[in-house]
Formats: structure tokens, sequence, C-alpha cells
């Protein structure tokens, strides 16, 4: 297996474009101006272990990671053409970053999901039965309330099963223009006086984008998501929208 493993370093302008990598592991380190442009990675962990590990000014271009997860904080970073087939982001960061072209499949979480506390206790148990102690800062790491997510240009991207949950504040962030989006500045608002609008209408279609609504309203907002970015073509089946989804955003708009 091809597997690079950094632990405790500080690298600068380290240079892994075009590697093809099983696994890229790094545990408490710092990467300055380093660059992972057209990188193959099945397993991303870009910030392994216990404690964070931070890009700054590190750009990936055309990055394709199978997965990606873990203490990690990105900080000026830019991203064009990403794509990412598995995210889970419980504890990603990033900070005045760049995103521009296609970007697909990231996770954008404004906070560690429910069931964080219990996964925290879980591992302190599992350090107990080997006898080791909790690392220092490791509990207010894990059980931390919010995920910083910032100052980041989504402006010139086209974003792809892209997700922003719990609590991502929108209007910190530049986002795309155009009509390829909808934006919806106050989405439990937005979506309230939709089903409202619905409710009027006796068809099927209308009772099924009533569903569609509130699954988003369960899953999205009521779980502290304030604005939502809805990319239409997400949505699309065979590059066709469902007749109820159409009608659900016929509604919005």
């Amino acid at each position: 297996m091809n597997i690079v493993h950094v632990d405790g370093r500080h690298e600068v302008g380290a240079d892994y474009s075009g590697q093809v990598l099983d696994k890229f592991s790094a545990h408490g380190s710092t990467f300055t101006d380093c660059r992972f442009d057209k990188a193959r990675i099945k397993h991303a962990a870009f910030g392994s272990g216990t404690v964070v590990s931070r890009y700054v000014g590190c750009s990936f271009d055309g990055t394709y990671l199978a997965s990606l997860g873990g203490f990690t904080r990105f900080e000026r970073c830019a991203f064009r053409n990403l794509r990412v087939t598995k995210s889970a982001p419980d504890y990603l960061e990033f900070v005045d970053c760049t995103f521009t072209g296609r970007v697909a499949g990231v996770r954008f979480w404004g906070a560690p999901p429910p069931g964080s506390d219990a996964r925290y206790e879980r591992h302190v148990a599992w350090l107990a039965g080997r006898g080791e102690p909790v690392p220092p800062g490791y509990r207010a790491l894990a059980l931390r309330d919010h995920n910083e997510i910032r100052g980041n240009d989504f402006g010139d991207a086209r974003l792809v099963d892209v997700e922003f949950r719990f609590g991502v504040d929108l209007t910190a962030q530049t986002l795309p223009a155009g009509d390829d989006h909808l934006y919806l500045p106050d989405a439990e608002t937005s979506l309230l006086r939709a089903l409202a609008a619905l409710a009027k209408d006796p068809s099927e279609e209308a009772a099924r984008a009533q569903v569609f609504f509130r699954s988003w309203l369960d899953h999205t907002v009521l779980t502290g998501q304030r604005q939502l970015l809805i990319y239409p073509k997400d949505l699309e089946r065979r590059n066709v929208l469902p007749p109820h989804v159409a009608l659900a955003l016929a509604a919005l708009r």
C-alpha cells in the first residue's frame, strides 16, 4: 500500500501533487504553502488522532479524495475542481478559503453532529482499556460546540452535492452568483410559506412536495441551519426534476 503519514511536523512548500495514495495521514502537523494538486487519495485523514492538523495557504486543485474527515483546519487554501466521494465532516474547519470550478461532495458542518459526546466517551473508554490517559486538550476539542467556517469565497464555484449543515453562517461566506443556485436567507420562513401555499393545492404532487419540504425542515433547518443554498441540479433524476420537486422549488421562488 502507498501510505504517507506525517506526525508532529511543520512542512513548508511540500509538493504532493499528482500522487496516488491509499492513505494520507497527518497527526498534529502543520502544512504551509503545500501542494496537493491532482492528488488521488483513497483515505484522507488530514487530521488524524486527537489533535488538530492545519493547512495554511495550500492548494488542492483537481484533487480527488475518496474520503475526508478528522480534526482538520484549512486556512487561506485554494480548492479548484475538488471532488470528495465520502465526507465525514464532523470537525472540518475552513477559514478564508477559495473554491472555484466544480466542487463536489463536500460537507460543511457548523458544529459536530449529535452523538459526538457518546463517541468521545467510547474513545475514552477504549483508551482506559489500553491503560492510556486522555490526551491534553482532547476533551475540549471533541466536545466543542462549533466549527469555524467563515470568510470562504464560493463566488466562482459550482457546488454539486455540497451541504451546509448544523449552523454554518452563509452570510459569512461569498456565495455563488447567478441562477444556478437558490439562496434562502431565512430558510425556515421561506419553507413555512411555501408549505402554506402548497397546502391549498389538493394534488398528489403538492402533497409529495410538502413531505419533501418537511424533511428539509426536520433534518436541516431545525438542526440549526438558518440559511440554505440549493443547487436544483442536485435534485434532478436523469437530468429532469421530478414533478413534485419542480412544484416545491416553484413555490419557493
